[in-house]
């Protein structure tokens, strides 16, 4: 007879496994890969979860899914040891339960012994602050509770090693460990970097920190031959062989210490006895029942990230500003930033569901994804001193050609700047405008890229960029104009206008027979194109041009306006002749073909209503043929019936004219991507029968899956845009060609605002301004302002009222010693929701908030007392906008502006 405590045994054992099976019944969707840690295209880390097998028996790898990125992560219970991460040895893996993906967080819930663990991977989305959101950096954090109520005995360990810096075993690395008043934190980089990189950046630095137990904590100087910070019986941080510490950590006694093997702090990534050199932290916790979000953090840090030909000096990451303690500042701010993620996750979440659960799948796989694929950068003076008013963003075409801000993946990605920080697209739109406006450039259409690999940024001037002319040009307009209109900022219209009108008068030539030109996808054998005329091309162009006919009206061009509007229309009338046939729609002009119409969105995005409603009509009766539709979607067109795009399909989706081709649409994408036997880190292109990705481009990890954000995009307002007056290009000297013309403290604030209103508010402006620099002329004569642009802009609203995404920055990053640093914050908050004022000093886009370790005046010209004086004339020229402001409300109450401006 078996006894009562044999018996209770056994019905605890069996409630936990009908408890196993009804967790996983609760998991829906099972991807090929969940994102670990995902900030850059540097720090790009993934598990591999093909198969449904346990993914606590697999090594981290790299977003290519080749390269091992060795991190190790263990908790001993009651002296049994498990590993939560990886499949290092000694120890059990834990028996994996569930995993769960939102868009900031992977969340992999195990069980390890008695102790149920949620090990959760958050990769920050900060579009609030771009201090935070450039910094690449991701959290690692543990919860867990003992399933018998009881408490136990439980220790914590992590690691990472050196494969997180080269591509080679037999490279040599070198690493230190560092401590400040409440972090630990180690650094590993390579003795001989190399900007010159594939795929793991050689010449980057990698960091594993952790939050200080104590103040006790110390560092050990005893021994040359190793880092140790030991002082507090709780916390051990230490550099040793992978061999050496992971077996002492797995039989630890009575105490808690471990030793290192290693002699000195350089060696191989591998050495030639086999072991790995490891950076370790490890915890004991004692008796517990509970564990309450331990976190570690890691990241890959790049600086500079390049140097940027088109511009002026090298790019530099934008936290290298505040380098020497903002590494400590990230883990002292893990509870606000996970708070601020559950926040943005709950906001992305609500707005997602309400379409379908399918959908919200989709975009919390592509959220990291579409973000890490940026990196955001700021220039520096010749004195090395920081430009703030400098801040570019450059995009790798990642899983695919690693060329820089390729054209075709900013237009996939749109849909998440767009949602969640537009202004990202502007950032990543002015480097490849600076450059085509220079004499480097001399063709009539739009440049693809920057050049590439990345991070090297030759230009790309080739004339045999005319057959991707349309593609290119197309894109290009349409990113301008919802640059604008989502954020108010009218910069870039005004700047470039001349170059926008070249790529318009283009696109008239050319984009309604575009012959032999090709779209993007056939650029890396995605697409073969047998054929000529595509009508999904020519499609492009010509909304192109209508988007330029919006340009022109902005810039309050009424001439080059009704001229595009006329060209426009007219190309679109002759386009739905040839493209129609029956009802349906033809990919191709001279056969009954059929593709996926995804340019159509950019009608929708940018509310031009220029396409007919009988198209939308169409591409849905097109698609709603069983005819058409694979096991995991539809074509991209019967030009490669095998081929499937999961950016142009949520492209297709959102352009859908009812919420049944819609949802006909974003269905097989998420069976796609909840398909677990394919390898692949959530590719956009496949096979559409078998799933499976081909070997090169594979498209893995691409920031294009930004296109799952598309149905979330139409609901993104419009703002009302405001074009800087000191910007000649398109403004009353827009004839001279010129577009590098410097502005003047005195210069005119001005904008394009509908009809008595407008007149108004310049007039009283101009008044202003002219007392302004009668009462301070040293203010206006001596000194040079950066070129004023208006970054910020009025957020929506979410259903409950409250402001998501406030355009006030969040908590800076303090130093250590709050007293001894001055904190500043660069941006400012819009003080109307209608109309984006412009400030006089030209702060980066977005919200950007920093401290800086360098003196205030660092980036600045010399004399603060011109500086002042400046910055009083701007705080009066705002108050009195804001009277301003009051009365236009007025005015507009009793008078309807144009379309397209509220």
């Amino acid at each position: 007879m078996l006894s009562r405590h044999t018996l209770i045994s056994l019905v605890i054992l069996q409630l936990w496994t009908n408890w196993i099976a009804s967790a996983l019944a609760q998991q829906t969707f099972f991807p090929s890969a969940v994102p670990l840690a995902v900030r850059t295209p540097t720090s790009n880390c993934w598990l591999d979860t093909r198969n449904g097998s346990n993914p606590m028996t697999t090594w981290p790898t790299f977003w290519n899914d080749q390269h091992i990125l060795g991190w190790a992560g263990y908790i001993k219970v009651d002296g049994l040891t498990y590993h939560w991460l990886g499949s290092p040895v000694p120890g059990n893996a834990s028996t994996w339960i569930e995993t769960q993906v939102t868009p900031t967080q992977t969340i992999l819930t195990v069980q390890a012994g008695p102790m149920q663990l949620n090990v959760t991977f958050l990769s920050p989305i900060e579009p609030s602050d771009w201090g935070r959101q450039s910094f690449p950096f991701s959290y690692v954090y543990l919860d867990g509770t003992a399933t018998d109520g009881k408490p136990h005995s439980v220790q914590l360990y992590s690691d990472i090693s050196g494969e997180w810096v080269t591509n080679s075993f037999s490279t040599g690395i070198q690493w230190s460990t560092t401590k400040t008043s409440n972090t630990v934190f180690h650094q590993v980089g390579s003795t001989t970097p190399t900007s010159v990189f594939e795929d793991v950046a050689e010449d980057s630095v990698a960091y594993h920190a952790i939050s200080s137990v104590s103040d006790a904590c110390s560092i050990s100087n005893a021994s040359p031959s190793y880092n140790i910070v030991k002082g507090h019986p709780n916390l051990v941080s230490i550099v040793g062989t992978d061999q050496a510490l992971r077996a002492q950590f797995a039989t630890l006694g009575e105490g808690f210490t471990l030793t290192s093997d290693l002699a000195g702090q350089i060696g191989n990534v591998q050495g030639s006895d086999g072991k790995f050199p490891v950076l370790a932290h490890a915890m004991d916790l004692g008796n517990t029942t509970t564990i309450t979000s331990i976190a570690w953090a890691v990241g890959v840090v790049r600086d500079p990230i390049l140097t940027f030909s088109g511009g002026a000096a090298k790019g530099i990451l934008l936290v290298a500003v505040c380098y020497h303690w903002r590494r400590n500042a990230f883990m002292v701010d893990f509870p606000t930033a996970r708070t601020r993620a559950l926040a943005l996750d709950q906001k992305i979440l609500q707005d997602a569901r309400a379409i379908s659960q399918n959908y919200a799948d989709l975009v919390s796989l592509g959220a990291r994804q579409a973000m890490a694929g940026v990196e955001i950068t700021l220039s520096t003076f010749q004195n090395g001193s920081f430009d703030f008013s400098d801040v570019k963003a450059f995009m790798k075409d990642v899983g695919n050609s690693q060329r820089v801000n390729p054209v075709e993946v900013i237009y996939a990605a749109l849909p998440a700047y767009m949602y969640l920080e537009p202004n990202i697209t502007g950032a990543l739109l002015e480097p490849l405008l600076e450059y085509q406006n220079s004499s480097s450039y001399t063709n009539p259409f739009a440049a693809p890229d920057l050049g590439g690999p990345f991070p090297a940024v030759p230009g790309d001037p080739t004339n045999l960029n005319a057959v991707y002319g349309i593609e290119n040009s197309g894109n290009m307009l349409i990113l301008v104009l919802a640059h604008a209109r989502s954020t108010g900022d009218g910069s870039l219209i005004g700047k470039y206008y001349n170059l926008l009108k070249q790529w318009a008068d283009y696109l008239v030539s050319n984009a309604l027979i575009p012959g032999n030109q090709y779209s993007a996808d056939a650029r890396d054998g995605i697409l073969v194109q047998s054929h000529a005329n595509v009508t999904n091309l020519a499609l492009k162009g010509i909304i192109g041009i209508q988007a330029m006919a919006e340009v022109s009206q902005i810039m309050g061009k009424g001439a080059d306006a009704q001229n595009y509007t006329a060209s426009a229309t007219s190309l679109m009338q002759s386009w739905v002749g040839l493209a129609s046939q029956s009802g349906r729609l033809r990919w191709m002009y001279d056969e009954s073909t059929f593709g996926l119409m995804y340019n159509l969105l950019a009608d929708k995005l940018l509310q031009l209503n220029l396409v007919p409603a009988s198209i939308y009509t169409a591409e849905s009766a097109t698609l709603s043929s069983n005819q058409v539709q694979a096991q995991f979607g539809f074509s991209l067109s019967s030009d490669n019936a095998s081929a499937a795009r999961s950016d142009w399909t949520l492209f297709s989706a959102a352009a859908a004219p009812d919420n049944t081709t819609r949802d006909l649409l974003i269905a097989p994408v998420r069976n796609h991507a909840s398909s677990n036997l394919t390898v692949g880190t959530f590719p956009t292109l496949y096979d559409v029968q078998t799933g499976l990705t081909q070997a090169a481009p594979n498209t893995f990890a691409s920031p294009a899956q930004g296109a799952m954000f598309s149905v979330l995009a139409l609901n993104v307002a419009n703002q009302t845009i405001v074009v800087p007056g000191n910007l000649t290009t398109g403004g009353a000297s827009a004839g001279s060609g010129g577009s590098k013309a410097k502005s003047h403290t005195g210069a005119i604030v001005g904008g394009v605002i509908a009809g008595i209103a407008a007149l108004l508010l310049i007039g009283v402006v101009v008044i202003f301004l002219r007392r302004r620099a009668r009462k301070e002329p040293s203010a206006n004569d001596e000194f040079e302002a950066p070129t004023p642009t208006p970054y910020q802009y009025p957020m929506a609203q979410q259903s409950d009222g409250a402001t998501f995404g406030s355009t006030n920055p969040g908590p800076s990053f303090l130093p250590d010693s709050p007293s001894s640093q001055p904190s500043r914050t660069f941006g400012s908050s819009v003080p109307s929701n209608k109309t984006t004022l412009i400030s006089q000093n030209r702060f980066p886009p977005g919200p950007l908030s920093a401290t800086s370790s360098q003196p205030a005046s660092s980036h600045e010209p010399p004399s603060s007392g011109r500086r002042s004086s400046i910055s009083r004339g701007t705080d009066e020229l705002r108050s009195e906008m804001e009277r301003l402001r009051q009365e236009v409300q007025e005015l507009r109450a009793n008078q309807d502006a144009p379309p397209g401006y509220q």
